[in-house]
């Protein structure tokens, strides 16, 4: 059976108000306590609008919304917050505590992510009403598959331990896997204890691979969607942190062939394409934005040097002395010096998509996983070069070479996605000390918010 495809943006603004006002004539999440009147969710439709809430939620501060993504930088060493605002001070100086801000945030919006995306496919509502048709439930949890694999992805690197072979198995040093839908308060943070990081990591796949079998072939990227070739570039982003570099590059590989994506010549395309409109096809899974009250990307546009005063948030010493000032096009286009201080100009825009994984991060995933699963290193260095020839107007890296090319791309990978929230979770892959604490200390990781403790008093602290 084949849906009606609906695309996201028509309605981003109207399932925005559902979250946010009191006299709406569909259902009511309020931020302040999750209650949904489910009585009001009686059609696939009902569940179809329901779906594309779950998507908006996708796009909050705390989740892909950019607040976080800035938070992880500013933890590590990629980002410089000049503020004194108590959360920002404390991921500053690695003294995060249970009300840090925007970890209490990213818990609550990304679990409400979550558990919208649950409401829609996992749960005895959904299930009631789409008893006669199991089609449309399995296109339904396809895309909430999809939802839930992101959200428990993004929840695990921040407030679990970083997956390798010493922590994979540690008792209760992953996150909670809410797996079905709840509509009632009491409920929104039931008493579930933390999984190991490898029984989420194992989650994340599982609810990957279902989508990438179940999602419909006719979701386009610019609709929002979650699409076939998004979840399997999820999936190749996880396998790689997970060191599963074989399953990362034939996944990698797949999308590649498709020939649907390439770098744009412009660097500029993929951020400009909300606002100016720019051609690009340098995105693999994004979610989309159509004007400034419904940015995606809004987090970090508080870097922007085009506001009514220059921003408080700005790259750091250490991450501008990685580029090479005179040869890389990407530190031409995206750095200025303003008054003495580095800044960049990545998000000057009003508004941008947030974009989940670009082509030219996947580029980068196949190199690495080629390279150290002893695969085709003749592939692994056309995959690298590519982006050092827009970069630097040549390849840099000449030779089939394992050890170089690992080593290239762990460098280019810093410069290709600076600022966009990955360092801090690339310093741990590579146990590397995150600004003189070392990469496995649980000081580097959010701590578990005091919004989860009242109900759930006897989770395992960080």
């Amino acid at each position: 059976m084949i849906r009606k495809i609906i695309y996201v943006l028509p309605f981003l603004f109207t399932v925005g108000l559902f979250s946010s006002c009191d006299d709406m004539d569909f259902l009511q999440i309020k931020p302040d306590n999750l209650e949904l009147t489910d009585d009001r969710i009686k059609t696939e439709d009902d569940l179809e609008k329901l779906l594309l809430g779950a998507y908006n939620a996708v796009r909050s501060d705390g989740f892909m919304g950019g607040t976080a993504l800035r938070g992880f930088d500013v933890i590590a060493d990629e980002s410089i917050a000049n503020t004194a605002t108590f959360e920002w001070v404390q991921m500053t100086s690695h003294t995060m505590n249970l009300m840090n801000a925007v970890g209490r945030n990213l818990w609550s919006n990304t679990y409400e992510a979550i558990n919208r995306a649950n409401q829609v496919a996992f749960s005895d509502l959904a299930e009631e009403i789409l008893k006669d048709s199991p089609d449309v439930l399995e296109e339904f949890r396809a895309e909430a598959s999809f939802i839930r694999a992101l959200g428990h992805f993004h929840l695990v690197r921040a407030f679990g331990l970083s997956y390798c072979d010493e922590n994979k198995d540690v008792p209760e040093m992953g996150v909670p896997l809410r797996l079905r839908g709840v509509l009632e308060q009491s409920s929104a943070f039931m008493a579930v204890p933390r999984s190991t990081v490898e029984e989420v990591y194992n989650q994340i796949i599982a609810d990957l691979e279902y989508a990438i079998e179940n999602l419909s072939s006719t979701n386009e990227l610019e609709s929002g969607r979650a699409t076939i070739d998004g979840a399997k570039g999820l999936l190749a982003k996880v396998y790689f942190y997970k060191g599963d570099f074989v399953s990362a590059a034939r996944l990698a590989k797949e999308i590649i062939e498709t020939g649907k994506y390439q770098i744009d010549n412009d660097l500029t395309a993929k951020f400009a394409r909300a606002e100016k409109g720019s051609i690009t096809k340098e995105v693999v899974a994004m979610i989309p934005a159509a004007s400034l009250i419904e940015d995606s990307w809004s987090g970090l546009r508080s870097y922007r040097t085009n506001g009514l005063a220059l921003p408080v948030y700005h790259p750091s010493n250490e991450l501008i002395a990685a580029y090479d000032q005179s040869k890389d096009l990407r530190f031409k286009t995206f750095y200025t010096n303003i008054e003495g201080s580095w800044y960049t100009t990545k998000f000057d825009y009003e508004f941008m998509d947030a974009i989940i994984l670009g082509y030219n991060e996947l580029l980068l995933i196949y190199a690495e996983s080629l390279a150290e699963s002893g695969g085709d290193l003749k592939v692994a260095l056309n995959a690298l070069n590519q982006i050092e020839s827009r970069a630097y107007g040549n390849p840099i890296t000449l030779k089939e070479d394992r050890d170089s090319i690992i080593k290239a791309v762990q460098k280019e990978r810093r410069l290709e996605i600076a600022m966009q929230g990955e360092r801090l979770f690339e310093l741990k892959r590579l146990k590397q000390d995150v600004r003189g604490d070392d990469w496995n200390s649980n000081i580097v990781m959010f701590q578990i918010p005091d919004i989860e403790q009242s109900g759930n008093p006897d989770i395992k602290m960080n």
